[in-house]
């Protein structure tokens, strides 16, 4: 990456202001495309429209107030080096602070709330798992993510990761922590796990989620709002209620000449020219959500004709192998659904109390608590208050989900797809140790509860070629946003991944004389490699030069005691995070002064 390229202010692309910019989604890609277009691409944002299904926009990143209590479906993990989404951040105003940004905000709250937990997996009815921070694996293990990683996605192309594994495996410290943070299965894709495994270490000080970054408010008032806000302001069309079903393609399947929706019951055709851009997200994780609440079980929507954007790319598809295999994706959604919950308790503050005594956390800043014991394989964290601007002084909120939903839970004997909120909660008290304050928890809350049948369809095994590119072979107008996009070397189920697919496709259709923001190159950093050999094989302290007899090839790659010297003596810059001087050591950190060290 040439970083004086990518700080550079390019010159407006030739003829940008007598084109259109078509966005098909309202969710953080196409909020970004739109950010990208006018401010590095200088299109006039009257030039701009972005059509959206639902009545308001933010797609997954949602957030807001029923009649009885908050609801949000999902909780991004978000993190330093996704480089796009801070890059979009520092272009939007904040709407609380004058003359400061969206990522000033998020660097300001996080200095002050560092995230940090002790209480990262919990077994045995409320007690914290006091082994979880050994990773220390048997050597088939290791040998086993060694090839995993080492591969070509050609050679991993339709894998599952449990053809890699036995079982006992996924038993292991630190597949219980990489999992349940990011709901990967044993069935999902071994490309993606290869991805995630090289994108991030997950090896330093990941048990404790030090390193991962979240907002003052719930992500849709602390970035959707503002983004939206700014693009008002500078005169982006918005229309919502428009359904977009498929588009309209030259005989080579190359250039866009319409775009075909449903609005209010009729059928519309929006012409498309040649120097007209279209831009369409291929689906969302959340698309066909069902809610339900402390009575009423969340259905699961199991509909294949309404699919939301998943029906754009589905048409697409028929017309050019180049357009992926969504079926690969969309097809199996018992294997890809999952219940979050999100609970709104309102004047009893002993239950979060209780929590935080448990976890030594406050509110917000001890992350998730995964369920080692749990059926359901459940998670669960307490929010920092106010998570909404709005949010009333007695009121107060988490969230959580179940993984594996199919199975029948510890306590309520029913599978979790089948509970209520309130069932749902009473199973949780029942793995926090706090039954006895069942009936007042209750009394005093409300449940929202979501059912996702696509949530994590994106992680389903793949090959090369099942998603498409951000702007596919031949095409003129046409670019792809979303999670369900090729993009090299990143990953899915992430904020960034979004946002990187509108600032590629802005760049790319556009010729925009400017770098793209590389990935993170963290797979490449010798540093990690070694911290990865030294918690996978339990080893205290410094790598000597004696002990690289002992550890195989595929474990650590050749170096010279030089190289050694430099490992041992500098700390890997992913433990470091917003708030600390990052020339002091952890053990020395006045921020947490008693957690115990990984060296």
């Amino acid at each position: 990456m040439n970083i004086y390229k990518t700080m550079y202010h390019p010159h407006k692309p030739a003829g940008i202001d007598d084109r259109k910019a078509n966005i098909i989604g309202g969710g953080i890609a196409g909020l970004a495309t739109a950010a990208f277009l006018i401010d590095d691409a200088k299109m006039p944002a009257r030039n701009i429209t972005i059509y959206e299904k639902k009545p308001v926009m933010g797609g997954s990143m949602d957030g807001t107030k029923g009649n009885e209590g908050y609801l949000c479906r999902a909780e991004r993990e978000l993190e330093p080096y996704m480089e796009c989404l801070w890059y979009l951040c520092s272009k939007i105003p904040s709407l609380e602070n004058e003359g400061r940004t969206v990522l000033d905000d998020v660097v300001d709250f996080n200095r002050d709330e560092p995230i940090h937990t002790e209480a990262r997996v919990i077994v045995n009815q409320g007690e914290i798992d006091g082994q979880y921070h050994n990773y220390k694996m048997p050597q088939r293990y290791v040998t086993a993510m060694a090839k995993i990683v080492s591969s070509t996605e050609e050679e991993l192309a339709d894998k599952r990761i449990d053809e890699f594994f036995d079982k006992d495996f996924f038993k292991t410290n630190f597949w219980t922590c990489f999992h349940s943070q990011l709901a990967f299965k044993h069935y999902h894709s071994a490309i993606e796990c290869r991805r995630y495994w090289q994108r991030f270490t997950f090896i330093n000080r990941h048990e404790y989620l030090e390193g991962f970054i979240h907002t003052k408010y719930n992500e849709y008032d602390a970035i959707i709002l503002p983004i939206e806000r700014w693009l008002i302001d500078h005169g982006v069309h918005f229309v919502n209620n428009f359904s977009v079903y498929d588009l309209t393609l030259d005989t080579k399947n190359d250039t866009v000449e319409a775009i075909l929706a449903h609005q209010n019951g009729q059928d519309v055709t929006i012409p498309v020219s040649n120097k007209d851009l279209v831009f369409v997200t291929s689906g969302s994780i959340s698309e066909n959500s069902c809610f339900g609440d402390n009575h009423n079980v969340a259905k699961t929507n199991t509909d294949t004709e309404d699919m939301g954007t998943f029906t754009i790319w589905k048409n697409l598809a028929k017309k050019d192998d180049k357009f992926g295999h969504p079926d690969k994706f969309l097809g199996q959604i018992d294997q890809t659904k999952w219940i979050s919950f999100f609970p709104t308790v309102k004047g009893y503050p002993e239950f979060f109390r209780r929590i935080e005594e448990l976890s030594g956390s406050k509110a917000g800043t001890g992350g998730l608590m995964t369920f080692k014991d749990s059926n359901w394989d459940m998670s669960f964290e307490i929010h920092h208050k106010p998570f909404f601007p709005y949010q009333a002084d007695d009121e107060e909120v988490g969230w959580g989900y179940g993984l594996y939903g199919e199975n029948v839970g510890n306590y309520i004997k029913k599978r979790m797809w089948d509970c209520t909120g309130d069932e749902i909660m009473t199973e949780l008290l029942y793995h926090l140790g706090m039954l006895d304050i069942k009936d007042e928890v209750l009394k005093h809350t409300y449940m929202s509860t979501a059912m996702m049948p696509y949530a994590t369809s994106q992680f389903m095994p793949r090959k090369l070629g099942d998603r498409p590119k951000v702007v596919p072979d031949g095409c003129t107008n046409l670019a792809f946003l979303g999670q369900f996009v090729e993009v090299d070397d990143d990953v899915v189920f992430t904020v960034e991944t979004s946002v990187r697919t509108g600032l590629e496709s802005v760049y790319e259709l556009l010729d925009v004389d400017k770098d793209v923001l590389e990935v993170n190159p963290s797979r490449y950093d010798i540093r990690y490699l070694l911290e990865r050999v030294k918690r996978f094989n339990g080893i205290k302290g410094k790598i000597t030069p004696d002990m690289l007899p002992q550890l195989t090839p595929d474990q650590l790659p050749a170096v010279t005691q030089e190289l050694l010297h430099y490992v041992n003596n500098i700390p890997p810059y992913y433990t470091m995070y917003l708030g600390r001087d990052k020339t002091v050591p952890y053990k020395e950190s006045i921020l947490h002064p008693k957690a115990p060290h990984s060296k």
